[in-house]
């Protein structure tokens, strides 16, 4: 079974210890990471995303993020778009 997880609107530094603590609750197995709604992710938030995936593959689990297209957009700027989405960067 796959757990959903909704993220809020906006992902800043701020709220970098909550999506810490939201991703651990729920780690374990397999993930799909609800994005739909999110309109700007920082830098240190897309990290601990990209490391969540890591310890998710790692571990054997899926790891999956629906993204908005402000989400996508502010993946691609931070070089992170296709290691976390699968898509490809523009050249």
């Amino acid at each position: 079974m796959t757990c959903t997880i909704m993220l809020p609107d906006r992902l800043h530094s701020g709220k970098a210890d909550d999506l810490i603590q939201l991703l651990s609750s729920n780690s374990g197995q397999d993930i799909t990471i609800d994005g739909r709604k999110v309109l700007s992710v920082g830098a240190l938030a897309a990290e601990i995303l990209l490391r969540f995936q890591g310890f998710c593959q790692f571990s054997g689990y899926t790891f999956q993020i629906e993204a908005s297209s402000h989400f996508e957009d502010d993946l691609r700027l931070l070089g992170m778009a296709e290691t976390l989405l699968g898509k490809e960067q523009p050249q």
